[in-house]
């Protein structure tokens, strides 16, 4: 034996070694690099077969001891596809014949060896050939194995629907879904009218309507949940899904298959989640103890009756505001048990006394309100409350005694034209303590003189100034973002107030109140100071963010004020910020005054190398003739344009129409607002350049804005 670099391993049969010899030149010749051995007997040839993997057997027709057909017959019984080629010069064309009829591959003639290269050439590759469809063959017969158990284990029943007679072919599975055993239930279940009649009503229009718009070509596939009656008489659910299988020659289906699969525990779980929801949902707008309405509740209902009283002049509502009269009396003296007893008797008593579009509901502790709705005239309203008030002080059995009740109401009506559901409710608690201290026991209709304003108004101004010297006041940044890029570019500057008593106020509560008493100033002041040296903390610690900027809301008093440049000057050399670093946001509504003299405020502040942005752009307070005499760097669109663009076409209009105003000035358009991802698509699209909102994130504390700078 001989071995060469891998390539043809063949087998000669052949005595004689010059014809080996002259074997191996032409398959050489031909290309082939060879591992080769020789063998002139049965026992060498059937020894040698097994020895080693080989890709083709060359044997002479007759040798004294051993022959092709021999070995042809040897080779077979080994059960190897090895491709048998007979060379010889003696065979003639009979028994050559006869060879190919036993399965030799051809033969080759001793002196015309020059096809002998591409006769083992040919036969390899028909070899790989049977071998790949033999492998194939192994393979589809597996996955259809494979295929078979993965459906009986599935549980998933197949079926198949002959369209033009309405036959129906179903396997054991589709039959044991229904309760039925195959093999001996006598139910015919071999028409599509049987399988029809098993469909819950409720479900047969919807089920026949998506079947016939899928027959219609309307629907790439069948798919619809249906319950079928069990034979146990209840329902199961289950997915039918299916598809035409084939079709006539004039477009008509004729055939369709498809599975059911069995999705009741599915539908229940569902069903149970469903319930649970409904239950947690039910639970937090309803009151633990007396199963009335809370708060949350209640507030959705203001909300919207004050919004029908805004449309409808006939819409009117009221609202009585009810405390219990010495409750805490009461508790202290019987215990909570027996408080707890009176509450839900109150309550019984409130709902026995609304109609079905009125609410009785309760706040806490004591405290009930009615809504009543579609309302005739005040003189109802004083009607029910008198009523009210004499249910209560009849008596209620409580633990075998007999209890006096007294209450004090308090009345709002829809007269007073409130815009949000807490104003009602505070107006009303305001009237009931007014009739708390008329004596108990009677109603009060609420005055706006009783609000105290004035003194309200007083305290926060106070509440104010100590909260900028204590320091009460905190900051939140909202990033901004580079819509190209989703890179952060830097935060708006937002303060927030955590009052002792009020808890957390947003800059709506008290930065009107601040411009109004000159309070602006100095929160302004301290608004840039923390902010800059916020910034310049996070500089230090990420350098590579030396691009990112804040930017500050500058109130109409603050601009105009003789201090601005001095105090933006100072605090740009405490902070060595770079004046860029710094942006300040001007309301539009600021430019209806003297333009010349905001061009020159505006020049000087750009000067100093900040950048300036005109906010609530669009709002309409100015003019485009002389926007373009403002050194001002961006135009932020208006929230209300941003967030409404995707539901009125005018919004979008004027969003679209801002950015390119804005590209075409040379200035960045900034989007606030942006809720949702198909606004800030839709931004992207038109070529805006930055954007803010609760779709990227909400005003963030100092700690938490900083995480966005650790993933910069």
């Amino acid at each position: 034996m001989n071995t060469g670099d891998p390539g043809l391993c063949v087998l000669i049969v052949e005595d004689c070694d010059d014809d080996v010899v002259l074997l191996r030149r032409e398959l050489k010749r031909a290309g082939f690099d060879l591992t080769w051995a020789q063998v002139q007997t049965a026992e060498d040839f059937k020894a040698t077969l097994q020895s080693q993997p080989w890709d083709v057997v060359i044997s002479d027709y007759k040798m004294p001891h051993f022959s092709a057909p021999a070995a042809l017959d040897l080779l077979k019984q080994s059960g190897q596809d090895i491709p048998f080629i007979v060379v010889s010069g003696t065979v003639g064309e009979a028994a050559a014949v006869a060879l190919m009829r036993a399965g030799a591959c051809d033969y080759v003639m001793k002196d015309n060896l020059s096809r002998l290269g591409e006769a083992v050439r040919r036969e390899l590759r028909e070899a790989q050939d049977r071998r790949e469809r033999l492998q194939a063959q192994a393979d589809l017969e597996r996955t259809r194995e494979l295929l078979q158990l993965a459906i009986e284990g599935s549980g998933i029943g197949l079926w198949s629907w002959h369209i033009p007679s309405g036959g129906v072919w179903a396997n054991e599975r589709c039959i044991q879904l229904l309760g039925y055993d195959p093999a001996t239930t006598d139910l015919d279940l071999t028409t599509i009218d049987t399988w029809r009649q098993r469909i819950h009503p409720d479900d047969y229009d919807r089920h026949q309507s998506l079947l016939q718009a899928h027959l219609a070509g309307l629907s790439p596939t069948f798919d619809c949940e249906i319950r079928l009656r069990h034979r146990q008489g209840h329902w199961i659910w289950v997915l039918d899904r299916g598809k035409v299988a084939e079709w006539d020659q004039a477009d008509q289906p004729q055939r369709m298959s498809g599975t059911f699969t069995d999705i009741t525990e599915r539908k229940q779980a569902e069903e149970e989640r469903h319930q649970a929801a409904a239950e947690i949902l039910h639970n937090s707008l309803h009151d633990a103890l007396t199963g009335l309405p809370n708060r949350t509740f209640l507030k959705q209902r203001l909300e919207l009756a004050i919004q029908r009283s805004r449309r409808y002049a006939q819409a009117q509502f009221a609202v009585l505001f009810l405390d219990l009269d010495h409750f805490k009396v009461i508790n202290d003296s019987l215990g909570h048990l027996a408080g707890d007893e009176i509450l839900v008797s109150v309550a019984h008593t409130l709902k026995a006394m609304v109609r079905a579009t009125d609410m009785a509901a309760r706040l806490g502790g004591d405290e009930f309100v009615l809504l009543l709705e579609d309302l005739d005239s005040l003189q109802e309203v004083e009607v029910v409350a008198e009523r009210l008030l004499g249910e209560l002080q009849r008596p209620f059995l409580v633990q075998g005694r007999a209890m006096f009740l007294n209450a004090s109401l308090g009345i709002v009506t829809s007269l007073a034209h409130y815009q949000d559901p807490t104003e009602p409710l505070r107006d009303a608690d305001i009237a009931m303590y007014k009739a708390k201290a008329r004596g108990r026991g009677c109603f009060v209709l609420f005055d706006p003189s009783m609000r105290q304003h004035v003194l309200d108004r007083l305290q926060l101004e106070q509440d104010l100034r100590q909260a900028i010297d204590q320091q009460e006041l905190d900051l939140h940044y909202q990033p901004i973002l580079r819509l190209a890029t989703g890179q952060i570019c830097g935060f708006e500057v937002l303060v927030r107030w955590h009052h002792p008593q009020r808890g957390l106020l947003l800059p709506a509560d008290f930065i009107p109140m601040a411009e109004e008493t000159g309070l602006i100033a100095p929160l302004d002041r301290w608004v840039l100071a923390t902010g800059l040296q916020q910034l310049t903390t996070w500089q230090r610690h990420y350098p590579h963010l030396a691009h990112l900027a804040l930017s500050f809301n500058v109130s109409p008093q603050a601009l105009w004020g003789e201090d601005l440049m001095p105090h933006l000057q100072d605090l740009l050399a405490q902070t060595t910020l770079l004046p860029c670093c710094l942006n300040l946001e001007i309301a539009e509504s600021t430019l209806i005054h003297d333009i010349q003299a905001i061009a020159l405020r505006l020049q000087q502040l750009r000067d100093l190398g900040l950048s300036l942005t005109i906010d609530d752009f669009g709002t309409g307070h100015s003019s485009l003739s002389y926007l373009h005499q403002l050194p001002v760097s961006a135009l932020k669109i208006d929230r209300a344009f941003v967030t409404t663009m995707e539901t009125h076409r005018h919004s979008a209009k004027i969003v679209e129409t801002l950015i390119t105003l804005s590209n075409r000035l040379g200035l960045d358009a900034v989007a606030e607002g942006v809720e949702t991802e198909a606004q800030n698509q839709r931004l992207r699209s038109l070529g805006c350049d930055l954007a803010q909102g609760y779709w990227f994130a909400h005003p963030l504390p100092a700690a938490s804005a900083e995480q966005w700078l650790r993933a910069a």
